[in-house]
């Protein structure tokens, strides 16, 4: 297994923890698209349970590589997104917090 790929089973693994944080689950349910979120989740643990097998067969087949390849892609999009979102939550608790302690002066 190359380090690309385990880098890859990884990436999974750490995206799966950072749809799960607190925080971003907080800000997405009054948005609505908590259940997207859920959606990405489920997808993202079916891919990674095939995610061994077909890293140990891409050297074999250029499908599967391919497939690998998109995943990648993907996997950094959706980081890329996850990113966003948690800044805009970041923020808002900031902009919560300000106006809390504005509040009690």
């Amino acid at each position: 297994m190359a380090i690309g790929e385990v880098f890859l089973g990884a990436f999974v693994t750490v995206l799966l923890e950072r749809l799960a944080s607190r925080e971003l689950l907080k800000f997405l349910r009054p948005l609505g698209i908590d259940a997207q979120l859920k959606k990405w989740r489920r997808t993202l643990l079916m891919i990674k349970a095939v995610l061994t097998d077909a890293e140990n067969k891409q050297t074999r087949n250029e499908a599967v590589k391919e497939w690998l390849n998109d995943l990648e892609d993907l996997a950094y999009d959706l980081d890329d997104l996850v990113d966003k979102l948690n800044t805009e939550a970041l923020q808002r608790k900031l902009m919560e917090t300000d106006e809390e302690s504005t509040s009690q002066i």
